[in-house]
């Protein structure tokens, strides 16, 4: 059964910036994570950022690659009655993934 595939409002204006390129693999991206919401790279909670936490309200975050260095950052949302479903907080290039978790000053 195909799981829901969300994009967050700050994922939607995030996505406006992407090249052809990039759109092609999010949107390959979105087919893989409607059979499997764990394809990503988990990220520790520990390493969840803040920020992401605070505005979300998450306990659980994902990484995925997409061209040119950007990174898919998505959660498992669940839901009372029925799968859980991926909502895709981010996306970022390597400069703001990296300032997001803190890894350049």
């Amino acid at each position: 059964m195909p799981y829901g595939v969300w994009l967050s409002e700050e994922a939607a204006e995030d996505r406006e910036n992407l090249s052809e390129e990039q759109e092609r693999k999010l949107l390959w991206w979105r087919d893989r994570l409607k059979q499997d919401v764990t394809v990503g790279d988990h990220i520790r909670k520990s390493q969840i950022p803040s920020a992401l936490r605070e505005k979300y309200g998450i306990n659980n975050l994902w990484r995925l690659e997409l061209p040119e260095e950007w990174r898919i950052l998505y959660t498992i949302a669940s839901r009372p009655a029925g799968n859980p479903v991926v909502i895709i907080l981010r996306i970022l290039s390597h400069k703001h993934y990296d300032r997001l978790f803190g890894y350049t000053s």
